[in-house]
């Protein structure tokens, strides 16, 4: 059985060395994400505590959406993720405040994923 770590430290590796790399593998909203790295070939499951969605800093733009409310950020999130995946990528990621930063290219919203915890399981 391949090794599970139980750490965020070979995310933040993986996203460090080589973020293009990384797609998603697996969406279970409102509480997992599993994402793939094609170039380590680990996938690193991340357990969901909130999601908050949020337009970008050029919000005096007039064709950007409105910040949904907060309980619609799951499902603003399940929505760029359908309709354009290819589109999100992570922006930035901090684990010690467990912490993972999405971003839109498509819609230009912001997602900012809490993390209850980060696992990597080695292929």
């Amino acid at each position: 059985m391949p090794p599970v770590f139980k750490s965020g430290a070979f995310f933040q590796q993986c996203f460090a060395v080589h973020p293009r790399c990384l797609d998603f593998k697996s969406v279970k909203l409102p509480d997992r994400l599993v994402l793939r790295c094609t170039s380590c070939r680990m996938h690193h499951h991340l357990a969901l505590r909130a999601i908050i969605a949020r337009s970008s800093a050029l919000a005096d733009s007039p064709e950007l959406p409105v910040d949904p409310p907060k309980e619609a950020s799951t499902e603003t999130l399940a929505h760029c993720l359908t309709v354009h995946a290819t589109s999100v990528t992570i922006r930035a990621m901090d684990v010690v405040q467990d912490l993972v930063g999405l971003r839109c290219r498509e819609c230009r919203r912001l997602f900012d994923l809490e993390i209850t915890s980060f696992e990597t399981h080695q292929l």
